[in-house]
């Protein structure tokens, strides 16, 4: 079981690499319902972590100028919506942009 689990969040890019063989992955009910959740959400053209990843700082400047550069934006907006750990990194990116302006404005 542990190693569908395993598929799952490789195929969804929740991890880059899969659990050891010795890792037992707990399913209650909460964790099972939110497989469901993503397994329904999931659409055709799903961006991987890493495409995310890749153009995160598009993503801000397409918020920042209120458009959609390249038709991506949807697509990152869906990804971000299912995915913590991709949520994460635009608010890390979005809070050292907030600081290097502050300091900007500060000297």
């Amino acid at each position: 079981m542990s190693n569908l689990i395993d598929r799952f969040r490789q195929k969804l890019g929740l991890t880059r690499h899969p659990a050891p063989a010795c890792v037992n992955v707990p399913l209650n009910d909460a964790s099972l319902e939110r497989l469901m959740h993503m397994l329904n959400e999931t659409r055709s053209d799903e961006l991987t972590c890493e495409e995310v990843f890749n153009c995160l700082d598009e993503y801000v400047d397409c918020l920042e100028a209120y458009q959609d550069v390249g038709g991506k934006k949807p697509l990152v907006e869906h990804h971000l919506s299912m995915c913590p750990d991709c949520r994460d990194q635009l608010d890390a990116l979005i809070h050292a942009l907030e600081n290097a302006t502050a300091t900007d404005t500060d000297n």
